[in-house]
């Protein structure tokens, strides 16, 4: 799953500069390259909804695109229409033109949140940042200042579960769940509130908890603290980079065995084989009984069918992955073909084809492969996971919950359990030069589809504590995890 954060990078200049819009043709020639690479290289478009529910959302959009459309409007039409097809994995993001339009609107408040699990949270404001967001204000409002670390309770009389419902609109999920949306908006509530529920009004209420006390303000919507912003998204840019380079962390703390895994981005290969199986010696070599896998935040990467061999043995069914739309001969020009995924793709479908005309595909059944029978895993295990738990590692979490008898606790994950697409291409659109990602390949789950694919996921403890420092908070979870065992 890719994160966005990096994407958002902005100047002062940008404050007072309007978007252009593009012309009819223009958005015309964008929407035709839009449907072609949907249609032709989303794996299933029938993955969560009814396919013909997709195609009447693309006759919507035609008409929508029959008249002029500002950069936000075109960015809001088509993430709508992508949220209908229920993968979480398949999206539009914002660029630096959207951006723009969305700070000329000057309607933000003068303060930065962000999101800590379902916790809206207030930020430390950059002193850079004040100059702006207080001109033409008198030196009452100038003076009017929510502390860091706050919690954002209400906004405009309206709750944040209320306001996220609107949000969600433009945002994509594996079986439209909320989960994974808060998780999308974590970084960059502010313009999706905007998208979702834009204010109208010259003050604002806000009601928000700051050390135990409950207190309510007004404010005056106006310029965004950009500077602050900004620093936040680099810092959580960089962690995102290193995250995706850790292929997994294991230590043994007060004789439980804990994995921790943040992405499974490098999770794969000889080099995590050797990883694996040196850490399962650990765990038998020291007798443990208690094993914690910690898959907060992680939004996937690499299938862990690897990873279910140690803990269910050789030759058990995890599912199917099929390369649902196989590369063509001839792709969409502006499909990024120099991309790592890319690459992927061309070699997951010469594989496939392979297998085919062998026989041996078998549906893209997959089955554990062999592994040392000593150093299979037959104690108790708890999983961690929250709205950030996507992709792979919630087919991991699913796995071990099934196979494994395993607990889960924290906050639902945001991925599915049962079936996705990925495999994530990237397409340009030529004129709006806004980014897609489409996904040309299905995975499947070992489950049975079932008429409500959210209570498999429910945590048998539920965890949403606000606690800002990420040490403390790592040992929050351990805590409660090892205790969960008792």
């Amino acid at each position: 799953m890719r994160n966005w954060v990096g994407y958002f990078v902005l100047c002062v200049a940008l404050l007072s500069i309007a978007s252009d819009k593009n012309s009819v043709g223009d958005q015309q020639k964008d929407l035709s390259v839009f449907k072609d690479v949907l249609l032709s290289k989303e794996g299933r478009l029938d993955i969560h909804t009814d396919e013909a529910e997709i195609f009447d959302a693309l006759k919507d959009l035609e008409k929508e695109f029959a008249t002029e459309q500002s950069l936000l409007d075109q960015f809001k039409l088509y993430a709508a229409t992508l949220s209908k097809i229920q993968c979480g994995h398949t999206q539009i993001h914002p660029n630096k033109e959207v951006f723009r339009e969305w700070l000329a609107s000057r309607n933000s408040l003068p303060i930065d949140m962000y999101f800590i699990g379902k916790k809206l949270v207030v930020n430390k404001l950059e002193s850079i940042d004040y100059p702006y967001m207080n001109e033409g204000k008198n030196a009452y409002e100038r003076n009017k200042k929510i502390q860091a670390g706050s919690e954002i309770l209400t906004l405009d009389h309206k709750t944040i579960e209320e306001i996220m419902q609107k949000i969600g609109h433009f945002l994509s999920s594996d079986e439209n769940g909320i989960d994974f949306k808060y998780f999308q908006a974590e970084q960059m509530f502010d313009f999706y509130r905007h998208l979702g529920s834009p204010f109208t009004k010259d003050s604002i209420h806000i009601s928000y908890v700051f050390e135990s006390d409950t207190n309510e303000i007004y404010m005056q919507p106006g310029v965004a603290p950009v500077r602050t912003m900004n620093q936040r998204l680099r810092r959580g840019a960089y962690l995102f980079k290193q995250n995706e380079e850790n292929m997994g962390e294991f230590k043994i703390v007060q004789q439980c065995g804990y994995f921790r895994f943040y992405s499974f981005k490098s999770s794969y290969g000889k080099k995590f084989d050797l990883f694996l199986e040196q850490s399962f010696e650990k765990i038998k070599s020291k007798k443990v009984k208690k094993l914690i896998i910690d898959l907060r935040g992680n939004t996937g990467g690499a299938m862990q069918y690897s990873f279910m061999r140690y803990i269910v043995g050789e030759d058990v069914s995890l599912g199917r992955y099929v390369v649902e739309k196989p590369k063509m001969g001839v792709e969409n020009r502006h499909i990024n073909k120099l991309s790592p995924d890319y690459f992927k793709h061309k070699r997951a479908s010469k594989m496939q084809k392979r297998l085919q005309r062998k026989e041996v595909f078998d549906n893209g059944t997959i089955k554990t492969k062999p592994v040392q029978e000593r150093l299979i895993f037959d104690g108790e295990i708890v999983v961690i996971t929250d709205e950030g738990t996507f992709s792979s590692a919630a087919i991991l979490a699913c796995h071990l919950k099934t196979l494994a008898n395993a607990k889960i606790i924290g906050r639902t994950a945001g991925g599915s359990f049962y079936i996705g697409n990925a495999g994530t291409l990237i397409l340009e659109l030529p004129k709006s030069k806004l980014k897609m990602f489409v996904n040309p390949n299905t995975f499947y789950s070992h489950l049975e589809l079932a008429e409500d694919p959210f209570i498999i996921k429910q945590p048998d403890l539920v965890l949403n504590p606000l606690i800002l420092d990420k040490k403390k908070r790592d040992a929050y979870y351990f805590k409660q995890a090892k205790n969960t065992f008792k």
